[in-house]
């Protein structure tokens, strides 16, 4: 799958995009304001042309200096290379598996054959005229055959480095992950990487630049913000489902973090003529007031 989206980010959402990872190779290009990309906890700024390379299962999380900022995603998916064996065994295998190669900043002097590319599969997607996803393939293939250029000429450069803290900020978020409908404590978050809390919080700091509790919290609350775009559910099941015990700390946190309450509580208007605009406004607030132009292979 080839995910391509234009996003942007004012000041008030900055603190939504969590320290993540995926199996997908990430692309994302500056067109507007100063980003910072932090990958593995390394913080790389980026200003506007500028593009970074992040590799597979990496941790990485981006927000923007001062107040806005836009930007370009490309998602792709290693599986697209599969069909070949040859191919992804001796190209692909390479760089998905290199430890040393989690990172690439590509300034906008050096940029230009990447964003010529990322330029045609935007204007590709925006057309969609019949067998345009062949020629975004090979767009994919070009992009990917620049990419393993940059892996040639940076290869044995640096050591993979060894790092403890890293692996269990994994082991701890993935404990939030599978248990944030649950109530959980700042003990159980420490104990899941078997360190004491004053240490949970030093990577949680290192890592994803908040507390483990402040985490938890954004998590729940970004699931919260699926949720009320795409389901029925009362904000009274949302908060519930979410691991919130209380709907009011529920409301309280939303507000704080979005500086407005989530739906009126007379959720019937919205069953009727506004209720489509509303949950549209919702997809359009809360991820990132993004185009979403996607090709399924």
């Amino acid at each position: 799958m080839i995910s391509l989206t234009i996003e942007s980010f004012t000041g008030e959402e900055n603190r939504h995009d969590l320290t993540h990872w995926h199996d997908k190779i990430e692309l994302i290009r500056v067109t507007a304001g100063v980003m910072h990309c932090v990958t593995n906890g390394a913080d790389h700024v980026l200003t506007s042309g500028d593009i970074c390379i992040i590799n597979r299962q990496q941790l990485h999380r981006i927000y923007c200096e001062d107040n806005n900022c836009a930007f370009q995603r490309l998602l792709i998916d290693p599986v697209l290379f599969t069909s070949d064996k040859r191919i992804y065994q001796q190209y692909l295998v390479p760089v998905l598996t290199d430890q040393t190669f989690a990172h690439v900043e590509i300034g906008k002097r050096d940029a230009g054959e990447i964003s010529h590319l990322m330029d045609r599969m935007i204007e590709l997607s925006a057309a969609s005229v019949i067998g345009y996803e062949l020629e975004m393939v090979a767009l994919v293939y070009l992009l990917f055959h620049r990419l393993f250029a940059i892996y040639q000429s940076e290869k044995g450069r640096s050591v993979a480095p060894i790092n403890t803290d890293l692996v269990l900020f994994r082991r701890m978020a993935d404990y939030i992950y599978m248990n944030y409908q649950e109530k959980i404590a700042l003990e159980e978050i420490a104990a899941a990487g078997n360190i004491s809390k004053s240490k949970c919080g030093s990577v949680f700091k290192a890592y994803a630049g908040y507390t483990p509790v402040d985490f938890l919290n954004l998590y729940r609350l970004k699931i919260s913000t699926d949720l009320l775009a795409t389901t029925d559910k009362s904000i009274a099941e949302i908060s519930s489902t979410c691991g919130f015990g209380q709907q009011s700390y529920y409301n309280r946190l939303f507000l704080r973090e979005y500086n407005h309450l989530q739906r009126t509580n007379l959720q019937d208007l919205y069953r009727f003529s506004y209720r489509n605009l509303h949950l549209l406004w919702l997809s359009f607030r809360f991820r990132h007031r993004q185009l979403f132009l996607q090709v399924l292979l």
